[in-house]
Formats: C-alpha cells, sequence, structure tokens
C-alpha cells in the first residue's frame, strides 16, 4: 500500500479517534471533578514515567528493526521476553518490594491495590498495544491496526458513557475498563501477529536470519544510549507529575491534565504519520539514500508545524470559550492553562519528527545529548515554578498548573530547535527556522481578527453559562472559524512555499480539486 494512501487512511482514522477520546476524556473530567481526575491522570502518569524507565529504548530499537527489513523471529521474541521482564518487574516492586511507606510518598496516598490495577492498564494501553502496532506498521497493515484502534477507542466511550449515566463513574472502573478493553484488543489480534512473526514470507523478500547472540548484541548497541535517555526521562516525567501533585494538589493536576488532552487536538495529523514516517526513513537509511531521508523529514516538518500553528492558534484566542462550554465551571480556572498548552502541540509535531528521524537512523548518541541537556534544566525550572513561596526548602514562583505549563512550551521550543540544527547539519544542509515564528504571527492575527468579527454577537461565556445560553457561543466559534479558515486558505494560495509547495505544484492541486468537485456534481 502507498504511503499516501495510508497516510490519508491513518488521517480519517486518527481524526475520528481523537474526537472520540476527547469527548471521553471530556465525560471522565465531567463526572470525577477536578480532584479525582487529578488523582486518575497521576496514577497514569507516573506508570508512563516508569515504563519510560524499564523500557530503555527496547521499544524504539524493536520497530526500527522490524522497519528497515525482514527480520527473524529471535528479534521478535527477545522483544517479548524483554516486555514480560518489565511487567513481572513492576507487580513484584508495587506488590511486595516497596515498603507501604515509600508507596505513600510516591503515590501521595493512593492504595496500593489501585496502584496494581493503574500499573496493569498502562502495561496494555502501552507497552502491549504499542507493540501490536508497531508489528502491523512493519508489515504496512495500517488499515487492519487503524481499524482495531477505532473499535477499541469507541467501546470505551460507550462503557464511560454508561457509567456517568449509571452513576457509577468512578476511577477504578475506568482502569478496569481499559484493561479490559486492551486485553480483548490485543488476543483478538494475535492470529494475525502470530502469521506475521513465525509463517515465512513468499513475496521475494528474504528474511534475515541471525542468532540469539548476534540479535542481543544489536539490541544492546542500539540501546546503551538510551538507558541514559529512560533515567533522565523518567526523573523529568514523574518529577513534574510529583511536584504537581504534592505543591498544588489534586485539582491543579485536574486543570494541567485537561489543558493537556484538549490541546492534542492539534496533533492529530501529527499522530497520523509518525509510525508511517518511521517506516519509511528507517528504510531509506537502510539504504544509505541520505537524500529521501533529508527530504521525507523536511517536508513532513514543514507541513505538519504548521497544521498544527492553524489549529492552536484559532482554538487558544477561544480558549475560555471553549472551556466553559466543555467543562462547566467547575474547570473554568483552567482556560489560561489551556491557553498557553495550546501552543505546545506546534514544537511537539517537531520534536516528535526530529526523534523519529535520530532513532530510525540510529543517531541516538546525538539525541541522548540533546535530551539530557533539556531534562537537566527543566528540573530545577519545574521546582522554581511550582513549589511554594513559603514552607519550602527553597522557595518557589508557586504558579501550579500554570508554571509547569509555561515551563513545557518554553524549553520544548528551545531544544526541539536545537535538535533541527542538528540534523541540518548533519545533512550538509541550510537550517530554515524562521516559518515556525513567522507562520505563528500571521495565523495568530488571522484567529484574532476571526474572533473580532464574530465578537459583537456574542457576550461574556461566562455569562452565557449562567443562562444556559451555549448553543449562541458554540455558534460564534463555528462562524470566527469558517472566516479564519477562509483567511488561511487565502495565505496559502498567496505564499505556497510556507508548507513547501511551489506555485506548479499548488495550482496542480486546486486542478484536482476541481476536478473532484465536478465529477461529485455530475
Amino acid at each position: 500500500m502507498s504511503v499516501k494512501r495510508r497516510f490519508f487512511f491513518s488521517v480519517v482514522a486518527n481524526i475520528a479517534r481523537a474526537g472520540a477520546s476527547l469527548i471521553t476524556g471530556l465525560l471522565i473530567a465531567r463526572g470525577l471533578g477536578p480532584s479525582d481526575y487529578g488523582n486518575l491522570a497521576y496514577l497514569l502518569g507516573s506508570f508512563w514515567a516508569i515504563r519510560a524507565l524499564l523500557d530503555m529504548g527496547a521499544s524504539s530499537a524493536f520497530y526500527t528493526f522490524i522497519a528497515q527489513e525482514r527480520r527473524s523471529k529471535i528479534y521478535y521474541f527477545l522483544y517479548i521476553f524483554w516486555l514480560t521482564f518489565q511487567f513481572l518487574f513492576s507487580v513484584a516492586l508495587v506488590a511486595w518490594l516497596l515498603p507501604q511507606a515509600v508507596v505513600d510518598r510516591f503515590w501521595l496516598g493512593q492504595e496500593r491495590q489501585m496502584v496494581l490495577l493503574a500499573l496493569l492498564a498502562t502495561f496494555l494501553q502501552n507497552q502491549v498495544w504499542q507493540t501490536v502496532v508497531q508489528i502491523h506498521e512493519a508489515e504496512r497493515k495500517t488499515i487492519r491496526i487503524q481499524m482495531a484502534g477505532l473499535l477499541i477507542v469507541f467501546v470505551h466511550l460507550l462503557l464511560v458513557a454508561l457509567m456517568l449515566l449509571g452513576e457509577w463513574l468512578k476511577i477504578q472502573a475506568i482502569l478496569w475498563a481499559i484493561v479490559a478493553e486492551y486485553m480483548a484488543g490485543a488476543l483478538w489480534l494475535s492470529r494475525t501477529l502470530r502469521h506475521s512473526i513465525l509463517v515465512p514470507h513468499t513475496d521475494g523478500e528474504k528474511t534475515q536470519k541471525s542468532t540469539v547472540r548476534t540479535a542481543f548484541f544489536e539490541y544492546f548497541s542500539y540501546c546503551r544510549p538510551m538507558i541514559v535517555i529512560a533515567v533522565f526521562t523518567f526523573c523529568y516525567e514523574m518529577a513534574d507529575r510529583w511536584l504537581l501533585q504534592r505543591f498544588g494538589g489534586a485539582s491543579q493536576q485536574g486543570f494541567y491534565q485537561v489543558a493537556s488532552q484538549l490541546s492534542t487536538i492539534s496533533l492529530l495529523a501529527t499522530g497520523s504519520i509518525l509510525n508511517i514516517l518511521w517506516k519509511e526513513i528507517a528504510e531509506a537509511c537502510k539504504r544509505g539514500d541520505n537524500t529521501r531521508v533529508f527530504a521525507l523529514h523536511q517536508r513532513a516538518t514543514r507541513s505538519l508545524v504548521l497544521l498544527a500553528a492553524i489549529i492552536s492558534c484559532f482554538f487558544a484566542l477561544w480558549a475560555k470559550e471553549l472551556v466553559a462550554i466543555l467543562l462547566g465551571t467547575a474547570y473554568q480556572a483552567a482556560w489560561p492553562i489551556l491557553f498557553v498548552m495550546l501552543f505546545y502541540p506546534i514544537h511537539q509535531a517537531m520534536g516528535q519528527i526530529n526523534g523519529i528521524l535520530f532513532m530510525a537512523s540510529s543517531q541516538n548518541a546525538t539525541y541522548m545529548k540533546v535530551t539530557i541537556a533539556g531534562l537537566l534544566v527543566s528540573l530545577p525550572a519545574s521546582y522554581v515554578l511550582i513549589a511554594p513561596e513559603h514552607g519550602a526548602l527553597v522557595s518557589g514562583l508557586e504558579l501550579g498548573a500554570m508554571g509547569l505549563a509555561i515551563k513545557i512550551v518554553g524549553l520544548n521550543i528551545v531544544f526541539v530547535n536545537i535538535q533541527s540544527w542538528l540534523i541540518a547539519r548533519h545533512y550538509h544542509a541550510k537550517y530554515y527556522w524562521y516559518y515556525q515564528f513567522s507562520g505563528i504571527s500571521i495565523f495568530f492575527t488571522l484567529a484574532f481578527f476571526s474572533k473580532y468579527a464574530v465578537q459583537g454577537f456574542i457576550p461574556d461565556a461566562s455569562e452565557m453559562i449562567e443562562t444556559g445560553a451555549k448553543q449562541g457561543l458554540l455558534l460564534g466559534v463555528v462562524c470566527s472559524g469558517i472566516i479564519y479558515l477562509a483567511g488561511v486558505l487565502a495565505f496559502f494560495l498567496l505564499v505556497p512555499k510556507m508548507v513547501g509547495f511551489d506555485k506548479a505544484e499548488t495550482r496542480l492541486i486546486l486542478k484536482k480539486l476541481r476536478l473532484s468537485v465536478i465529477g461529485m456534481n455530475n
């Protein structure tokens, strides 16, 4: 299947999945309230950090190897063995090895049984399901895995809606739902995975034969610099979440989580192409085709960064109204945090693409150095921004979730651009940086004027919530969005180079669109 077709289907599937996930998250947030939602976010987030520590880059190595070329089943079995070890070690650690005092200190009063349930849910949702996705993408079976992912997300939405209607929406029930969904999904696709791993291919491609020793040392060589990243990433992830939970409280954790989740709407296209891009870059690197590698990176970066900027700039100006419409007064204090966090996906998209190039091309040492430098700066910055002004060993600014949002967005911009500069230097190319900031400025200006155009017809958001007139507020957002999209389209027609197209390519795209419209009318 071609890259364009796989990408198109992935975009459509990701939009549907992101929409369902967003609705599910909003239902959970409203049903649990800021405090319990913050506790759920902290439980899941803590095991995301632990997962990064135990993984040690093995998941990246596994996907890179099977994406480069056909591999023998030894590569699969070694990775599955490592996954099994991670799970058993984590369970033993939480269930028996850690003293109760450490559990109370680390998970801040959560019961040990709840912590174990969160461990099981995150392991199935992240490690196990990620492995299923990687094997399918390596075989270019994008449609099958996207359909399975869609089904799981919509089942989860249905279960959460039923819990909310039945008034038994609790943290424990949500975690059990995640366990059941991803376990069923993994078992359902196990037959396909077994066929991909064990059955010889007959399409003319040779499967690489390897010994256990060869495969082990290839994994070890790839993961060695990633081990250092894993340790620092764990410290970074846990420090941010623990400091916010400890000094800000569960409600601040809930505000940050809701802002972070809403901001991911800007990453729809990025999430759609990551595994596909990884596959194509890994293959090109294996062939030594550096021209294609850099071309893939540049086109994906420019297009996806600008697309994220288009979405983020519009919704940032409507942050207060979005929180009012979607979450109600309980979360109204979260809107300034959402405003800041909506700018994070712009450079997050850039960072994810950079990370894929580093890992798919086995430039792990360079990736390690830049990542560690960022994490070393991040840890003290988090403390200063989140810690209380009084009562702590070292006084902080006590900004809570807002401080964490400012730190994440600011440092992300700096270190992602350092990564991009190193990539350009490695491929002996000129580094173009200006399109990021010119694009954000232009789209933010267009968003401001589109909101101003309908501002006179829309009363204050808080007044509309009190009077129950959410429909008018939503209509204003939609009308502003139409004006904004018209402005964005006009801008791209005038300056196609902003998205990496020349005028000839733009004319070709317009011709295809015109022919499509004529065909639909006929």
